[in-house]
């Protein structure tokens, strides 16, 4: 980001306040026309308003500047049995998701950065677990790494979803990404947006004549774009990488995978049963 500097001093900017950023938020996914929203800006009451845009063509040149997102990465997964049609995994970095989240100004006060214990008393003879960070799995990892580093605790998501059952049977199978580092009541909000879409896994549609032999390419397919879209992680699990805290601190920060939340027949498969 170009503008990290500027967002230091405005964490808004290219905005001027909160207010002036839901202004130009409702503004863009109003729907309205170039023409009535220079109408809305000339109003009397609008123009008595601290905003940093005036006229339509402001709002887009301001909106232009604000980061973009992450740019999907495409890739052919080639097989060695007969399909219909080649499959393409559509899949983001998985570091860029991880960063994202870590850094998240709104998550400010809302992660945790290192292992704690809690206790019900002063005396420290009941013991509290609440948080992932609270738990002796935490500690064990954070010993294993160097002193002063981070443990930005991974978890991924995955359900293949039906998205039209009259219309051709469409099927979707997102894998979705978060950090146990986040407060669990918040992390589990969909209005947080804690969960990222992370790839798009394929759905194969083998031409073998046995259904049990296409069940098992299925399988061994999922596994094999799973490792492709995870070869990032298990990079930064061993080697770790340098990364932003929300007010711009930098961590030596190693990224493992603490959970995988899937539904039964997907655990099977994950646990090729």
């Amino acid at each position: 980001n170009i503008y990290a500097s500027w967002c230091q001093q405005n964490l808004y900017y290219p905005f001027a306040s909160l207010g002036d950023w839901e202004i130009m938020n409702f503004l863009l996914t109003s729907r309205l026309s170039m023409r009535a929203i220079d109408e809305f800006l000339s109003l009397h009451l609008t123009n008595s308003l601290p905003l940093s845009f005036s006229t339509a063509k402001e709002l887009l040149s301001h909106a232009e500047m604000l980061p973009s997102g992450w740019c999907w990465n495409a890739r052919v997964v080639p097989t060695t049995h007969p399909m219909k049609s080649p499959v393409t995994l559509y899949y983001h970095d998985l570091l860029d998701c991880v960063e994202s989240l870590f850094n998240h100004p709104l998550f400010l006060k809302m992660m945790d950065y290192s292992p704690s214990c809690l206790f019900t008393t002063a005396e420290c003879i009941v013991r509290v677990f609440m948080e992932w960070m609270s738990s002796d799995g935490a500690w064990d990892l954070q010993l294993k790494f160097p002193k002063g580093s981070m443990l930005c605790s991974v978890i991924l998501s995955s359900d293949k979803t039906h998205i039209t059952n009259m219309c051709g049977g469409k099927v979707a199978h997102p894998l979705l990404i978060s950090l146990a580092n986040i407060h669990m009541d918040i992390r589990n909000k969909g209005s947080s947006h804690a969960f990222l879409l992370l790839a798009l896994m394929p759905i194969p549609a083998f031409t073998h004549p046995a259904t049990q032999i296409c069940s098992v390419l299925e399988v061994h397919l999922f596994h094999h774009c799973l490792d492709i879209v995870l070869e990032p992680l298990k990079q930064a699990t061993h080697f770790g990488r340098m990364m932003s805290d929300p007010i711009g601190n930098l961590c030596y920060c190693f990224t493992l995978l603490v959970s995988y939340i899937v539904d039964t027949p997907e655990a099977c498969m994950l646990a090729c049963i």
